[in-house]
């Protein structure tokens, strides 16, 4: 009960002097319970206090949702008013009987990107009609929700580092949310989560701990996280986890093609790689350990901190692979892509800054980083939208939370080996507004981009 005695602390002296009676009772992020409940206690086991028991309110309206009647000190906001809900397809539809099907409405919903989790959840939010909070990982996203949720509602709000206005649908950032989760955990009734796998960050976790909401939906095209903390999902947002499936939406995005593009790397530079590698592998060999693993990796990393040897290991695979990834020879690929779609917007991926920023130099392409100010990127994203320039590089600002309907080619220069970050790279391009997407991998050739590449490319085969 570690974490229960630091949060709990500066509420028991208050909570000691009032009147107790046999209910549940928010306060600041916490409900307070009567000893005369016992179900509750038995069942969730509270930290106890004297006469008092404490606990989280989603341990509350998660565990026992017949209990919710029964919490006193609610400020619900109004009821949300709307004349309209958005039209659905058939996967959508089927989604949403799947989710709200035991009168529940909990649990996570996973689609691929581009197929419309946002009028999703508006749909869910016209179904309730009750006081919603939905969280987004970004800015632009807050914007993107505000400027959807307004064709259907009357009052939107916003809670964010620039704005905190409190409105029946409110839109919020997982920063903002987290920060306030005491003050908003009582507010709303419905809780949406967009890309909810950033959800389980420690800092974030609170925002589903510390509310009363009995209803809420989690959206992700991809669930897991490579820390395993996906799977304390379910504890947060509900059971259910529904996946829609890219078989289910083929007649609703483009179609696509998948293109690898080997690259020889010069000899010389091969031959460094191949050093540099070797060097890695012999000491993880050295341990006893596979160097092909990723706890490898970690481990190694680890030890580097007071290990000369391990931080020479592990900055000789940085080198190998900075080695790959930025090869020089890619450039001539990129070349030939863009003069084979000239006219077409087109999208250049890559791991690293340096290569998104020689990109740009070299094709006097704009270059999206984080780097830059919001108000930079939205002026070439505003830009790519209406054609004015037809191709955009970036260093992993545009893997997630960015809408590009417009693009019908992604090109990745380097990537992780993470699904999530190919399967939201893929979704850049799978709108419908082309018949045919096509996606390049430039791979080098011998190295360790072979495997990198089929790691992320697993999750997407498992489904066709």
């Amino acid at each position: 009960f570690s974490f229960y005695s630091l949060i709990f602390a500066p509420f028991i002296s208050f909570s000691y002097h009032l009147n107790f009676s046999p209910v549940l009772r928010f306060y600041k992020g916490l409900i307070f319970i009567s000893k005369d409940e016992q179900e509750i206690i038995q069942k969730i086991n509270p930290k106890k206090y004297k006469d008092e028991f404490i606990a989280l309110p989603s341990q509350i309206v998660l565990n026992f949702p017949e209990k919710i009647k029964n919490i006193q000190n609610l400020e619900l906001l109004p009821e949300p008013q709307t004349s309209k809900s958005p039209e659905i397809r058939d996967y959508q539809k089927k989604a949403f009987k799947m989710w709200s099907g035991d009168g529940n409405c909990k649990g996570t919903i996973v689609m691929p990107t581009g197929t419309g989790k946002t009028y999703l959840a508006i749909y869910c939010i016209c179904y309730l009609k009750l006081p919603t909070l939905c969280v987004t990982p970004t800015l632009a996203l807050v914007d993107q929700w505000i400027q959807k949720l307004k064709s259907f509602f009357e009052e939107v709000g916003e809670w964010t580092g620039r704005a905190k206005i409190l409105k029946p649908v409110t839109v919020s950032t997982y920063d903002s949310a987290s920060i306030s989760a005491e003050f908003l955990g009582n507010k709303f009734a419905f809780l949406i989560f967009d890309e909810v796998h950033h959800l389980p960050a420690e800092n974030y976790r609170k925002i589903a701990q510390m509310s009363i909401a009995w209803n809420r939906l989690g959206l992700t095209a991809t669930l897991e996280r490579q820390d395993g903390l996906h799977t304390l999902i379910p504890e947060l947002v509900g059971n259910f986890i529904y996946k829609v499936n890219i078989q289910d939406v083929r007649n609703f995005i483009a179609d696509w093609q998948i293109i690898q593009l080997n690259i020889k790397m010069a000899k010389e530079d091969f031959i460094k790689y191949s050093t540099l590698m070797k060097k890695y592998r012999d000491f993880c060999i050295s341990l006893g350990l596979n160097p092909g693993e990723k706890e490898t990796f970690l481990q190694v990393l680890r030890m580097s901190f007071k290990d000369p040897l391990a931080r020479e290991a592990i900055s000789s695979l940085r080198e190998a692979k900075k080695l790959a990834m930025n090869y020089d020879g890619k450039i001539n690929l990129v070349r030939q892509i863009l003069k084979k779609h000239k006219g077409e917007r087109i999208l250049i991926f890559t791991d690293s800054q340096q290569m998104a920023y020689k990109i740009s130099e070299t094709f006097l392409i704009p270059a999206i980083t984080s780097e830059i100010s919001t108000e930079e990127r939205n002026f070439y994203l505003k830009a790519f939208s209406e054609g004015k320039i037809t191709a955009l590089v970036s260093a992993h600002v545009l893997d997630e939370g960015i809408d590009v309907p417009e693009a019908s080619v992604a090109v990745i220069v380097s990537g992780s080996g993470s699904p999530r970050e190919f399967v939201q790279r893929l979704g850049r391009i799978l709108r419908p507004s082309k018949p045919k997407a096509i996606m390049y991998e430039i791979i080098s050739s011998a190295t360790s981009e072979y495997s990198t590449s089929k790691r992320r490319k697993e999750a997407l085969y498992e489904e066709m």
